[in-house]
């Protein structure tokens, strides 16, 4: 039985496409007979090590750095017991996720000392957007020195969108495979829900949907400020904005200033029952983010069959096609996301039309159990390419 080590910087209890990425991935090598263990940061304070679904998970104490969005793991008795506990194993790969969380530094030392090939997945496309300069020149200086270091020591370097291929060459990566992230569709499918309900929503109403983390970086400050142009133009729309993070204070404070606080609904963090619930009870998915290394919550979105509002970033024009299935809009522009969702909300049968090539191209292209057999035949060491830099 080969035995692969993933860091990652979150996974579960913590919710986000990030960590159901890393999640299904590792319980479908499980399947294919493999042992998977996951290092990654205790952002949740629970047990220190966990079996869930056959995956063994070790979890570091943390700090949560930069308003809880950058964990970094701390020295202490039970990470040196954790570390003891995984040196005394052989891997046949060590597999690093996201090259700016500082797992993934850990990760490339620790393939380094123990002469182990070294895997990266790359999730990001762009360097970090964040509205602090000083911020973001630290950011860049990390990606093009730590980053640079981690994908050119990695004998394979994936990236789960053609923008995150292209990222991982301008970080000087070799060996760059492009292996989209996948989504179960026996789960994020159509079916009943008394959502609606449970939030005090009629039936005939428009609902207008975001999911995701709460960053400068998600855009949702634009479509906040679209949403009355929106509500104008239908007769009852409540927009649902469904997840946390730093900037939900912003957002709450700009719905008020916009005088349609009563019809803008923060529903929280939410598990994957829920969100399915959630996007089966919306007429109108809208994705106004500045970066996506993917787009996972697109993805979730069209699997469940709804049009999208979306701009073109990360892998967003693999999942949607303009016109077809969903609407592209420019970053940063109100505006546009107002015209593009109040025409969807006005036209059920463009919904539907939309809906149903959304779920098509899913099935077509993001099948788990299809990608699988490319991660494996690109990863595993009797399989995998040359060492970096050479030929």
């Amino acid at each position: 039985m080969k035995r692969i080590l993933i860091f990652a910087a979150y996974f579960y209890p913590h919710v986000g496409g990030y960590e159901n990425n890393v999640y299904e991935l590792s319980r479908r090598l499980v399947k294919r007979d493999y042992e998977i263990d996951i290092l990654t940061c205790n952002t949740e304070k629970v047990a220190a090590y966990e079996e869930l679904d056959g995956i063994h998970v070790y979890r570091l104490p943390c700090w949560n750095a930069l308003n809880s969005t950058y964990p970094i793991p701390k020295p202490s008795l039970i990470g040196f017991r954790i570390f003891r506990e995984l040196v005394r194993k052989k891997y046949d790969v060590v597999n690093t996720q996201t090259r700016f969380f500082a797992t993934s530094f850990i990760g490339l030392i620790f393939a380094k000392l123990r002469k182990t090939p070294l895997v990266h997945t790359e999730h990001g496309a762009t360097h970090s957007i964040v509205s602090n300069k000083v911020v973001d020149l630290i950011s860049r200086s990390y990606d093009h020195i730590i980053g640079a270091m981690i994908v050119k020591s990695a004998r394979v370097n994936i990236g789960v969108s053609e923008a995150a291929c292209s990222f991982l060459k301008h970080l000087g990566a070799s060996n760059v495979q492009l292996i989209y992230n996948g989504i179960d569709i026996t789960i994020f499918k159509k079916r009943d829900t008394d959502y609606r309900r449970k939030l005090g929503i009629n039936n005939n109403a428009i609902l207008v949907t975001f999911v995701g983390r709460l960053i400068y970086a998600k855009g949702v400050q634009d479509l906040i400020s679209a949403f009355p142009k929106i509500r104008t133009a239908t007769h009852d729309t409540k927009l649902l904005i469904v997840g946390d993070g730093p900037y939900k204070a912003n957002l709450e404070k700009l719905a008020y200033q916009n005088d349609c606080r009563s019809d803008i609904l923060f529903l929280g963090q939410k598990n994957q029952d829920d969100i399915i619930d959630i996007l089966n009870a919306t007429d109108v998915f809208v994705n106004p983010s500045y970066s996506e290394g993917f787009g996972m919550s697109v993805l979730e979105a069209a699997s469940v069959g709804l049009p999208i509002v979306t701009t073109d970033v990360g892998n967003t024009r693999k999942i949607v096609e303009d016109g077809r299935s969903g609407l592209f809009i420019k970053i940063g522009e109100p505006s546009q996301i107002a015209n593009a969702a109040s025409f969807l909300a006005r036209n059920r049968q463009m919904r539907e039309q939309f809906g149903k090539r959304s779920r098509y191209l899913t099935k077509e292209r993001f099948d788990w159990d299809k990608l699988i057999d490319r991660w494996i035949s690109s990863c595993i060491p009797q399989l995998a390419m040359k060492e970096p830099g050479k030929g």
